[in-house]
């Protein structure tokens, strides 16, 4: 059985691309694209696409974030107040490498995470050797690895507490109907996530969000508060 699909979302200051590349940092992650790990940044978003609701919505579907920080990144209201905010909100597992000095000590969500390199160090004050640069390369994809098996460990968990899947899910998104909107509007399901769901699929796409971001557990108590008791049922019978 193919492993969990972990998507891991890259965010940073454009002043920064260069850790982008193959030669640098993500590249150096992308091995782990071989166990079913996939890198997103915002080189994905279309011409045509509105950049800003493209990013939010990756975020929606995002298990870690790895947040290359420097003054740039921290200078950026976007990056700060936008971004930031949308991954505290849906407790994505944040993964900061400090990339140059910057004054990180004055963000909470910094201070209190682990960071690489760790000691207060940075990437390019600390490690200007190839060799020590390329050994914090591996440091750190060892703990992204580590943080994808975490997640996909805490995800088989979740998957065998609620045996959801087969006949009780079929039964689910086939008489689930119109409540489709009360149930997307309980768990403030952005518009523009909404706006995507395809006529007649609005069901299976909010089984798909609840799933992707852990919270299928919680679909009973939200059934029983809109007043779908019959659908809680068909969720525990058996499958």
């Amino acid at each position: 059985m193919p492993a969990m699909p972990v998507k891991v979302i890259v965010t940073y200051s454009h002043h920064d691309v260069a850790y982008l590349g193959d030669d640098s940092l993500l590249g150096y992650l992308k091995e782990l694209e071989q166990e079913n790990v996939t890198f997103w940044t915002d080189r994905n978003v279309g011409v045509r696409e509105s950049w800003d609701e493209v990013i939010k919505a990756n975020i929606q579907d995002a298990h870690i974030a790895l947040i290359l920080v420097s003054q740039s990144f921290l200078d950026s209201s976007y990056c700060t107040n936008v971004e930031i905010n949308y991954f505290l909100a849906r407790k994505v597992h944040l993964i900061p490498i400090i990339l140059s000095p910057c004054n990180w000590q004055r963000y909470g969500w910094l201070h209190s995470r682990q960071m690489l390199p760790s000691g207060g160090e940075s990437i390019e004050e600390h490690y200007t050797d190839p060799g020590r640069r390329k050994q914090l390369f591996h440091d750190i994809r060892k703990q992204l690895r580590e943080r994808v098996e975490f997640i996909r460990q805490t995800g088989a968990a979740l998957a065998s507490e609620l045996a959801y899947a087969g006949k009780p899910q079929i039964d689910f998104l086939h008489r689930l109907g119109h409540s489709w909107q009360e149930l997307a509007d309980y768990f403030d399901i952005p518009v523009y996530d909404q706006a995507r769901f395809e006529r007649g699929e609005e069901g299976r796409r909010i089984w798909v969000w609840l799933e992707n971001r852990k919270r299928l557990h919680e679909l009973p108590k939200a059934l029983a508060l809109i007043n779908r008791n019959d659908l809680v049922q068909v969720l525990y019978s058996e499958p």
